[in-house]
């Protein structure tokens, strides 16, 4: 781009710019580059540039980012007319360079940037939110819900506004509606955005949203929201397990029947046990991982394996150590599953060695 000197920027200037403009932009510091750029604004920009709410420092920081083509000429108007209102978002000048070097598109940045004047977080906050999916920057320095998370949020109750425009707002009572005007989304605790975003990926996401219908979900925040998600997998995987350790203890039961007698007798602490085990389940919900329930549920016969660590494990005595057993029970198989998979992988290694080791080689003539 075209840099005029000093002093034809400032001629250039005087003709747009009041007397005290022009005195603060000659006098405080503005670099040549500031000036020139400023020199090829139209009289309204020029003059909410002279009366920006930044220091000179980040005025300059600003032109030169300009200059070098880091941001182009909307980025700048948008910032220039942001920093005529206000400066909150002066402090995340050098984070918004950054950011741009990182790979944000500068546009996106751009528009984060003004909206951070008026939203509740940070830039990297702000950045942070968009990448993630759930929230984009709207040309009206504000950060909106996705709709698809918009249309989620409103299906499990959450009180939503809507913008279109910059003045123009609502409650949101209809959100096709709102969304088919062009309006913005807004929530007022955007972690339920967030949360929101990661949970309707799960394939449970609409059997989750269906136990939540009567609950006032406005009181709750993303982790809130995020911790009944977890309750209700829990709780899912408990009643699962409970089903199939039911299942197994009814077939033994079934098994034992056709037992001589003495063998009955012999299997009476088997019993005991496998029953106190599967009641355990029915009444009690086992603080165990996701990864620790499919683990036992990946058994040909779980009920059996419990059985068997709580034998071999002579620590194991009271009702209150089956939650522990069922740990133990779990990570052992998963040691198992981790094994499998490693061998198999190892196994296709050396297949695919042995294949390129008898290839025939094609020579060039």
């Amino acid at each position: 781009m075209y840099i005029r000197n000093r002093d034809e920027s400032i001629e250039q200037l005087s003709e747009v710019l009041r007397p005290e403009q022009l005195r603060k932009v000659i006098t405080q510091g503005y670099s040549d580059i500031s000036l020139s750029v400023m020199a090829d604004f139209q009289k309204e920009y020029a003059q909410k540039l002279a009366d920006s709410k930044f220091s000179v420092q980040t005025v300059n920081e600003i032109m030169d980012t300009y200059s070098n083509g880091i941001i182009d000429g909307n980025d700048l108007v948008r910032i220039v007319d942001s920093s005529f209102y206000t400066n909150e978002n002066e402090k995340y000048i050098d984070d918004y360079i950054k950011s741009i070097d990182d790979g944000i598109h500068h546009t996106t940045a751009t528009k984060c940037l003004a909206a951070v004047n008026y939203e509740d977080c940070s830039y990297s906050k702000a950045i942070e939110l968009v990448k993630s999916g759930a929230l984009y920057p709207t040309d009206y320095a504000s950060l909106s819900v996705s709709n698809k998370v918009a249309e989620e949020l409103y299906d499990i109750g959450v009180d939503l506004r809507a913008c279109e425009g910059f003045n123009y707002c609502y409650d949101v009572v209809n959100l096709k509606e709102a969304l088919g005007n062009g309006a913005s989304v807004f929530v007022t605790d955007k972690s339920l955005a967030l949360t929101v975003n990661d949970l309707m990926k799960a394939p449970d996401w609409v059997e989750f949203k269906d136990t939540m219908q009567g609950t006032n979900i406005n009181k709750y925040s993303g982790n809130e929201l995020e911790s009944m998600y977890n309750d209700f997998v829990l709780e899912r995987n408990s009643m699962e397990l409970h089903s199939r350790l039911d299942s197994e203890f009814k077939a033994f039961i079934e098994g034992v029947k056709h037992e001589p007698p003495d063998k009955i007798i012999a299997s009476a602490y088997a019993i005991v046990t496998k029953e106190e085990i599967t009641n355990y389940c029915q009444e009690n919900t086992p603080y165990l991982t996701s990864q620790q329930y499919s683990a036992l549920m990946s058994s040909k016969n779980t009920l059996d394996d419990i059985f068997e660590q709580w034998c071999s494990n002579g620590e194991l005595s009271g009702r209150e150590d089956i939650e522990l057993a069922l740990h133990e029970t779990a990570d052992r198989i998963q040691i198992s599953l981790d094994r499998e998979v490693k061998e198999q992988s190892l196994q296709n290694v050396l297949e695919q060695k042995q294949e390129q080791a008898i290839r025939p080689k094609h020579k060039s003539r």
